[in-house]
């Protein structure tokens, strides 16, 4: 397995409508994660004291409760874990898009997270995959904002 960082892809088109809420990148807890991400890396969080690493992030470590939380760089490839086709969207920006895919991913050099997201450009009509191979793409959502996002390797 390599663990050689991809090279950044940014989308060239929003793949959400307008009026989507966003996070807010300044977040003390997901700071780091937004931060990584405007530059095109995908990170999660880890243990300064005991090498957890986790996602969510969260204020303190969920192994050995330590508050040195910082970021590390992951590949950013991984494999469908779970997946769920999105055909009636709850948010009201969403009324007349779809049908999309959110998918659970496990990460390559990471298996221990997963992180949720939307494949861009996943098969429709139930037709993806459980191990379907993903790599991250980004979002630009707002001037200050940029957002992982899936597409199929």
């Amino acid at each position: 397995m390599t663990t050689t960082p991809q090279p950044s892809e940014f989308l060239d088109t929003p793949f959400f409508p307008d009026g989507m809420t966003t996070p807010d990148p300044a977040d003390p807890i997901n700071g780091g994660y937004f931060a990584a991400a405007a530059e095109g890396r995908l990170a999660i969080q880890r243990c300064s004291d005991c090498g957890t690493r986790q996602y969510p992030p969260e204020l303190n470590c969920h192994a050995c409760y330590g508050f040195n939380m910082g970021w590390q760089d992951v590949v950013g490839t991984g494999a469908v874990w779970s997946w769920v086709e999105v055909v009636h969207p709850a948010h009201p920006a969403l009324r007349e898009f779809g049908p999309y895919v959110v998918a659970l991913i496990e990460l390559d050099d990471a298996p221990e997270i997963k992180l949720m997201g939307v494949v861009v450009d996943a098969p429709l009509s139930g037709a993806m995959e459980i191990g379907a191979r993903v790599r991250v793409v980004f979002e630009q959502t707002a001037d200050d904002l940029a957002q992982p996002r899936w597409r199929m390797a």
